[in-house]
């Protein structure tokens, strides 16, 4: 199995304006007799689901989302460019794709802005082949500076999973099975857990 997930920690990067994740000790075992950290961080924070209200006013929320389109058969490809485009979708992907690019060498120090984003005519070829699912390997599918989230809603509009944050760097294009479940919360997202087998 290899765990495709970043680690929620203090040195995780934040998209820009988002808030970074905070960790406190708020009990400790030299105090209190037993160790517990608060956390704080929001929905979209590391490896995360994007349900439909993120990007769509009144949309469903993460606890709407069947499990069995986070479970299953998945399909890595490999993409060399700055965008990932319609020509990049294999039509004979499985109904969970994930794409590797240049962003998983990009998770360091700071956001980088020039990171490989899905392009609009790719989210309408994802959305014509109807995926349960699209993850890419860092915080965001839309290209940096983009307004009105143009992508995110083809996708969540078409009932496409998003997920973001994903770390493929040393996993090699081909088929897998896919385990990608979120936190149990009923809200616009929520951090999750992938693994591919």
């Amino acid at each position: 199995m290899k765990d495709i997930s970043l680690p929620l920690d203090r040195n995780l990067i934040t998209y820009p304006g988002d808030a970074k994740l905070e960790l406190y000790d708020y009990f400790t075992h030299e105090k209190n007799g037993v160790q517990i950290t608060r956390i704080l961080m929001e929905t979209h924070t590391g490896t995360h689901i994007d349900a439909p209200l993120h990007a769509i006013d009144g949309g469903s929320t993460l606890g709407t989302i069947p499990l069995s389109k986070m479970i299953g058969p998945a399909t890595v490809i490999n993409v060399s460019g700055d965008a990932v485009h319609a020509g990049d979708i294999p039509d004979n992907t499985e109904k969970r794709l994930l794409i590797r690019t240049k962003n998983s060498g990009l998770y360091q120090d700071e956001f980088r802005k020039d990171f490989c984003y899905i392009s609009m005519d790719a989210a309408e070829k994802i959305a014509e082949l109807k995926l349960d699912l699209v993850g890419l390997d860092y915080l965001s599918i839309e290209k940096f500076g983009t307004t009105g989230m143009p992508v995110h809603k083809k996708l969540l509009g078409n009932s496409v999973v998003i997920v973001e944050g994903l770390y493929l760097k040393d996993v090699e294009p081909g088929r897998y099975e896919l385990l990608c479940l979120p936190l149990k919360l009923d809200l616009d997202g929520g951090p999750c857990r992938a693994i591919l087998k």
